[in-house]
């Protein structure tokens, strides 16, 4: 993948004053700019109502990093695809200056035919939650073993079934399986592991390959906290 050199442009102003959002987020900007200019933000009927559906994934690499991918038709003559990259671009860069090790990068941003892929990069799950966590937007992302996530506070009064919702499993159960790698999210999402799903939490289906889908409430909003047990 092409790996953009990222520069801050000198005085721009990456607030959006009058979106609501806080600080601009470059999956919620895309979407939002999309639904502004079309002068829509419906649902097509049938449509998945988890956040991001419009094409977005999440995807935990073997070495922790996090690859979040997002396909959007931009097919309209009156997108600034330019002015968009260049707010992405000058976010990335303002972003990076806070952190201590690694950098969040844009790995692509292409137009093809009417389809805008972008595809950022983050070094840890941690860059990812601070990255896309604001006061308006709660993206907390957890990405290691069991028995780190448990070290960490994270709650395992839950229970979990297997991919072929056979077999149901609780905490002591799961914290029997402490070198076993566990996502957790507090916001829903598609989501690609680097591994076999064994077991998934409320409200989320495994699709196959090391994917599955994080479900939504009817209006896009979380339902919790969202557990894959992987290995």
């Amino acid at each position: 993948m092409e790996d953009f050199t990222v520069e801050k442009p000198e005085g721009r102003n990456l607030v959006l004053e009058d979106s609501g959002m806080g600080k601009f987020r470059w999956i919620a900007g895309i979407l939002l700019i999309s639904a502004v200019l079309c002068g829509c933000g419906e649902t097509e009927e049938g449509k998945s109502k988890t956040a991001e559906a419009a094409g977005a994934e999440v995807e935990i690499l073997k070495d922790g990093s996090i690859l979040e991918t997002m396909t959007e038709t931009f097919d309209k003559s009156y997108y600034d695809e330019t002015n968009l990259r260049d707010m992405l671009l000058a976010e990335v860069a303002d972003f990076n200056e806070g952190l201590e090790e690694g950098n969040v990068t844009v790995d692509k941003f292409e137009n093809t035919d009417g389809k805008l892929t972008v595809s950022v990069k983050y070094p840890s799950a941690d860059v990812y939650s601070a990255y896309n966590t604001d006061p308006y937007n709660n993206k907390a992302l957890f990405s290691g073993t069991i028995a780190q996530a448990h070290e960490a506070g994270h709650s395992f009064d839950i229970s979990m079934t297997d991919v072929n919702g056979e077999k149901t499993i609780g905490k002591d159960d799961i914290l029997g399986m402490g070198s076993s790698m566990v996502l957790i999210s507090e916001s829903p999402m598609r989501v690609k592991v680097a591994g076999k799903i064994l077991y998934v939490g409320e409200n989320v289906e495994a699709l196959g390959k090391g994917r599955a889908e994080m479900k939504a409430g009817e209006n896009g909003e979380s339902l919790g906290k969202y557990y894959i047990i992987y290995k």
